[in-house]
């Protein structure tokens, strides 16, 4: 069983489309999959958090699909976690907070499906205990990427971000740009309520 202290790899969910993952989501578990076999021989055992709810358009989980995927892709079992109620990137990273602060962690959510782990939505929101380091790596889509690793930074999260190729598209880095002035507004909206 992996410990606190072994390497965390979370890959950010995308669309589901017909219980297996969109081409998009399958670019991230491949390069989440080749991360955690580079470490695994390098004589670590990381974990992999999969996070995603239902998102968009979706009808089911996404956690689920992307852990059953990694399986596939001979990632054990019992180092995948799946985490199958956010859906937004901050609900992503808010959730992998949870987890990794939880007292529990890694045993009470290592291996077990999602409707068998805590309910990430209920536990409190702690920053990582003082000597409790994880080395974290957050694996999403290229022009996802910077405001993920943003955010992770906002949320007191020391993470190593790795890009999942993707084709070049307008429309991915206009939707970033759109979401990444939002939350800036969020942001600032936030602080002005607390003053």
């Amino acid at each position: 069983m992996p410990t606190s202290t072994d390497p965390v790899i979370a890959v950010l969910g995308s669309t589901v489309e017909g219980g297996a993952p969109s081409p998009a989501l399958r670019r991230r578990l491949d390069t989440a999959a080749n991360e955690w076999l580079v470490a695994h021989r390098s004589g670590l055992r990381p974990l992999a958090i999969c996070l995603g709810g239902i998102g968009g358009k979706g009808i089911q989980p996404e956690a689920p699909v992307m852990a059953n995927y990694l399986e596939s892709h001979g990632i054990p079992r019992a180092v995948l976690v799946e985490e199958a109620w956010s859906r937004t990137t901050e609900e992503n990273l808010l959730h992998l907070r949870a987890i990794l602060t939880h007292d529990g962690f890694p045993e009470a959510w290592a291996g077990l499906p999602a409707t068998d782990v805590p309910d990430p939505r209920t536990l409190d929101q702690r920053t990582l205990r003082p000597g409790k380091h994880v080395p974290l790596t957050i694996v999403t889509s290229r022009s996802h990427l910077p405001r993920t690793k943003l955010l992770a930074k906002g949320l007191g999260l020391a993470v190593r971000g790795i890009p999942a190729p993707e084709p070049v598209a307008s429309l991915s880095l206009l939707r970033e740009a759109g979401a990444l002035i939002l939350w800036g507004a969020r942001t600032v909206g936030r602080k002005l309520t607390n003053y």
